[in-house]
């Protein structure tokens, strides 16, 4: 109920502002599928669903019925605007339905799970925690580069294995705060998990680091610590907050570090519900079909983008690049928006390759991989999921994107996830071995 009523409530709260009954009817189609994918839902606990879903919602629902206006869009956050087409508002909608549309068939409520027997043992995972963040300053150039102000940091001194171990350091904390919830002895367990949230509170803070990147780095802990047992209502609550107060502080204090403390006065919470800043996500959809209207598809070229971001460019200096780069790099020299660092939707990057029937592929294929990592049973330590709580931390950046920039936390999140269960599950195998001989 809790699911329904939010959402619902958002859309009848914001559909009085929306500019026209064209605008209305744009969005229907997402929100039909937001609340076929909702009540696919039964649980009473916050799940991967609630995540995926209500992101969806909020990018590709609310965000239109606040930002567009007339043939225009943007909101507070675009410098000027373009004038669209409706067929090109249409067209953009239509590749996130066709791309989200496998998704309803997807499962994304956890199940029951037999909880693993064995755990990673706790000298093990210091010893990975504290290597992964030396290795992450050095990555950063050391700490004078590390601390400073995200828009103050040269992206030319980072190295990009410093992704590797910054999620190193993301899970084995993730597995301590685990080991801490069960722990008989909650005093002695403190110390660990401390001494690593302090390691990786340098790492990544509000002052270094973007939004999103927090979220998927400190989501995962969070989760571990409540057990995975955070009921929807919660959920919902804190979503809200997020998107109205904790975000818009964020987009302040990780550009501007502690200086940027002096403009928070200026926030409106109540603005914001009704203007949510820095969703642009829709936007960059837009754009991407008037894009392609002047252009040939690509034939791969920004899926081989998105799937080889491992490699760098200074080993391939003709690797493409991903399409949010071109459609942001195009709307920051209109003077549409301030940077060309902006939100991209992975169904557009199939778009700009193979058309509808790429985006519809596209969709299949990423449901797929989805549906696979949820149903892994890799992923369990001390009772409590943490391939789940890594998912749901990163969904709301990945959903938003440009997936290529992104990507590489979330994959290294996963693998080290997985080796750590390696040692696990060859203990476990090991022990069933024995008790049948």
């Amino acid at each position: 109920m809790i699911r329904m009523g939010t959402v619902l409530a958002l859309y009848l709260a914001n559909l009085p502002f929306a500019d026209s009954v064209f605008v209305v009817l744009l969005t229907l189609p997402m929100l039909a599928m937001v609340l076929a994918g909702l009540t696919r839902i039964e649980s009473k606990q916050f799940q991967v669903g609630d995540v995926f879903w209500f992101c969806l919602f909020i990018y590709f629902v609310i965000s239109p019925l606040q930002l567009l206006h007339g043939d225009q869009i943007g909101g507070t956050t675009a410098i000027t605007a373009f004038a669209y087409e409706p067929g090109e508002y249409v067209a953009a909608m239509i590749i996130v339905v066709l791309f989200c549309l496998p998704f309803l068939f997807v499962s994304m409520e956890k199940g029951e799970r037999a909880p693993t027997s064995v755990e990673p043992g706790l000298t093990g995972l210091l010893v990975v925690n504290v290597t992964s963040f030396a290795l992450f300053v050095l990555s950063e150039s050391g700490f004078d580069r590390l601390l400073l102000p995200r828009l103050e940091q040269d992206p030319s001194q980072s190295f990009i294995a410093g992704m590797l171990f910054l999620a190193a350091q993301s899970v084995t904390t993730c597995l301590i705060a685990a080991r801490f919830r069960v722990a008989q002895h909650r005093f002695a367990a403190a110390i660990p998990l401390l001494a690593t949230v302090l390691l990786l509170a340098i790492s990544r803070n509000p002052f270094n680091a973007p939004r999103f990147i927090l979220l998927a780095v400190w989501g995962p802990i969070v989760l571990a610590l409540a057990g995975g047992k955070v009921s929807a209502s919660k959920f919902y609550i804190a979503s809200l907050l997020a998107l109205t107060v904790g975000f818009p502080i964020l987009n302040i204090t990780t550009r501007s570090g502690l200086s940027g403390l002096s403009d928070l006065s200026q926030l409106s919470v109540v603005g914001n519900f009704f203007d949510i800043p820095s969703i642009d996500v829709y936007d960059t959809a837009v754009h991407a079909v008037r894009f392609m209207s002047a252009h040939d598809h690509l034939w791969g070229e920004k899926l081989t983008a998105v799937v080889l971001f491992f490699v760098p460019r200074a080993m391939w200096e003709g690797k493409p690049i991903v399409g949010g780069l071109d459609i942001g790099n195009e709307l920051f020299s209109a003077g549409m928006y301030g940077t060309p660092n902006l939100s991209f939707f992975l169904g557009c990057d199939f778009y700009m390759d193979f058309g509808f029937l790429g985006v519809v592929l596209g969709g299949t294929v990423a449901a797929v991989l989805l549906r696979s990592a949820l149903r892994s049973t890799w992923g369990s330590f001390f009772q409590v999921d943490v391939m789940h709580f890594v998912i749901a931390s990163s969904l709301p950046i990945l959903l938003r994107g440009p997936v290529g920039a992104v990507l590489p936390l979330f994959t290294c999140q996963m693998l080290v996830t997985r080796l750590a269960a390696i040692p696990v599950r060859r203990d476990a195998t090991r022990a069933v071995s024995a008790a049948e001989g």
